[in-house]
């Protein structure tokens, strides 16, 4: 009778050491993923974030240089009090956008003066070819089309990496971590279609 009750006892703590060995794997699977998946959020995490930033820099750039060029042109063009007020709205509500954090906002305000600087440019190459010849005021358009191309890039780049994090969000099992870790899916830098939509200028009046 004792060998039998010994018997069943060994089979009993054999038992308990199979099932302790399993929860201990389980664990540690279940661990390894959950640091992997969580490294790879944090991953896409870190690299929109130095993306939005290299946008911000190159947005920020762009604003700095355009009072820069309407004072060199401004006593020159006294008559385009349009352009300018678009501009100064323009640039005024990327400030206030800038302020904000709203991505969406951002991207309008940007569309926005973009659209606004492009028209000044315009109207100054249009209707005065000499003022467009000087050295400073050139140095000045040039510089604000090199500070577009930056910022079409680095746009490109962000939303790149807004995606590749937004996937990583939303796709299981890194889903269940992001869950756990409060990540949530992030807007991309884009436009409204009628963000860019500004006065026309009318060179017969």
């Amino acid at each position: 009778m004792s060998g039998e009750r010994k018997v069943i006892n060994q089979h009993h703590l054999g038992t308990g050491w199979i099932v302790a060995i399993v929860l201990v794997v389980v664990v540690l699977l279940f661990g390894g993923s959950y640091v992997h998946y969580s490294n790879s959020l944090n991953t896409a995490k870190q690299d929109y974030e130095q993306q939005q930033g290299d946008l911000q820099s190159a947005l920020q750039r762009r604003a700095d240089l355009i009072p820069n060029l309407v004072n060199s042109v401004k006593g020159s063009m006294k008559q385009e009090k349009n352009v300018f007020g678009a501009v100064a709205k323009a640039r005024e509500n990327y400030s206030a956008a800038a302020k904000s954090g709203n991505t969406k906002d951002q991207a309008n305000a940007n569309a926005q003066l973009s659209a606004t600087t492009a028209n000044l440019i315009n109207v100054i190459n249009e209707r005065y070819p000499k003022l467009a010849s000087n050295d400073n005021v050139r140095r000045l358009m040039d510089q604000l089309e090199g500070s577009e191309n930056r910022i079409n890039l680095a746009r490109r780049r962000y939303n790149a990496a807004i995606k590749t994090y937004n996937n990583r969000v939303v796709r299981f099992p890194s889903s269940a971590v992001a869950s756990m870790k409060g990540m949530k899916t992030q807007a991309y830098f884009q436009a409204d279609a009628n963000a860019q939509k500004v006065p026309a200028v009318d060179f017969d009046n």
